[in-house]
């Protein structure tokens, strides 16, 4: 072993000393290039797989981190878009309400349904308008169709409403064919009762009644529905059914009307 160890020193310092042939520098130098240009050439490789893989993830991490703020943004616009397109919609709503219906007196306002009640012959709504737009207790509702029944309470931007087909609702009516008065009631289930007309009277299936303007409440002539069927009643009076004039279960907006009969003045200018 220590002859072997001699020997190669020796080699290798006669090779360092050694020119090499048609090249500058050894044969000691020649034989490390040789040994080490693939080590070398493995290296670079292995460092450039290396340099395109961060490159690689940093650009993938980059690209993800530019798609979610892509997506929050078309998030954003498309909430916007909603948004838009939904007080278009209201504003289109609103001004083809007041448009058809020119025959109704004293609008003050028009109102979006938020809420419909249909229980036990309970039949109410919540509206999105209340005293701050001059909305009172005792407001008449109504859209282009017909009547639709009166405000009960009024908050400062909601307001409570009583439609007709309560059963507790009330409207002083006129058959318009024959001008026998009556008294229409909700059923609580959805349709109308035309009360207090007499045996004698004309009344048929088809007439148009509107209301009669004689319970200070509602104004007169707007319409609430057609007759839909009579009969004789176990009294002196009839049974006249009355199917609405308005869609009670499409309601989205409505439209308000001054009190009737219209408030007195407050102050010493209502005395003179």
């Amino acid at each position: 072993m220590l002859l072997a160890s001699v020997l190669v020193l020796c080699v290798l310092a006669l090779s360092a000393q050694a020119p090499a042939r048609s090249q500058r520098g050894s044969v000691l130098q020649s034989w490390i290039l040789t040994v080490a240009g693939p080590v070398a050439t493995a290296l670079g490789t292995v460092s450039r797989g290396v340099s395109g893989t961060s490159t690689s993830f940093v650009d993938s991490f980059t690209a993800r981190a530019e798609n979610e703020r892509l997506r929050r943004q078309v998030e954003r616009q498309n909430e916007e878009l909603f948004r838009l397109r939904a007080e278009v919609g209201q504003i289109r709503g609103e001004l083809g309400l007041r448009a058809s219906a020119p025959f109704l007196p004293s609008v003050v306002a028009s109102a979006p349904v938020l809420l419909l009640e249909r229980r036990a012959g309970l039949q109410s709504a919540l509206i999105g308008i209340g005293s701050s737009s001059g909305v009172t207790a005792g407001s008449p509702l109504a859209v282009p169709e017909g009547l639709i029944g009166r405000v009960v309470t009024a908050g400062r931007t909601l307001s409570r409403v009583q439609l007709l087909l309560d059963a507790s609702a009330a409207v002083g009516a006129r058959v318009v064919r024959t001008g026998d008065l009556g008294i229409v009631r909700g059923d609580g289930r959805g349709a109308l009762l035309l009360n207090h007309v007499s045996t004698t009277s004309r009344v048929r299936a088809g007439d148009v009644v509107e209301s009669a303007g004689i319970d200070g409440i509602y104004p007169r002539g707007i319409p609430i529905g057609r007759v839909e069927s009579v009969s004789r009643g176990e009294t002196l009076f009839l049974d006249v059914r009355v199917v609405p004039a308005a869609s009670f279960s499409r309601l989205t907006d409505v439209l308000v009307l001054a009190p009737f009969p219209a408030a007195e003045p407050e102050g010493p200018s209502a005395t003179r």
